[in-house]
């Protein structure tokens, strides 16, 4: 009888473990443009998006990345305040993913990876 219950409790706990589950949501799931990154790139290097948008960006790996506003020229890192830009000063630490915007204004902005050298992103604004 005792096998039953434990048997029973048991299942029970199985059961209310694989529902719990199946109603996580996940509010930092990308949507809308997005560029992932790898170990030490951005997966593609530009993307082009529409006024308005806000891009997300997703880090693929267990790799830190530190973006910020500007780019690497060679081997110097070139900060840069671009003019209708949003600023870009976020940290990742691996699996995360992260929105950068809105992107209010047309023109070309770039967003570079502080601790990689040549990781640029160039994001395209219509």
């Amino acid at each position: 009888m005792y096998k039953k219950i434990v048997a029973g409790l048991l299942l029970f706990g199985i059961l209310t473990t694989i529902l719990a589950a199946c109603a996580i949501y996940d509010e930092s799931a990308a949507s809308g443009p997005t560029v992932h990154m790898g170990a030490a790139n951005f997966l593609q290097s530009t993307i082009t998006i529409t006024k308005g948008d806000s891009l997300s960006i997703v880090d693929d790996v267990g790799v830190q990345h530190i973006l910020k506003n500007g780019s690497w020229q060679g081997a110097k890192q070139v900060p840069a305040t671009e003019p209708g830009a949003p600023t870009v000063n976020l940290t990742f630490n691996g699996g995360d993913t992260t929105s950068v915007g809105p992107f209010n204004t047309a023109g070309q902005f770039h967003i570079y990876c502080t601790i990689h050298p040549g990781m640029n992103l160039m994001v395209t604004v219509h």
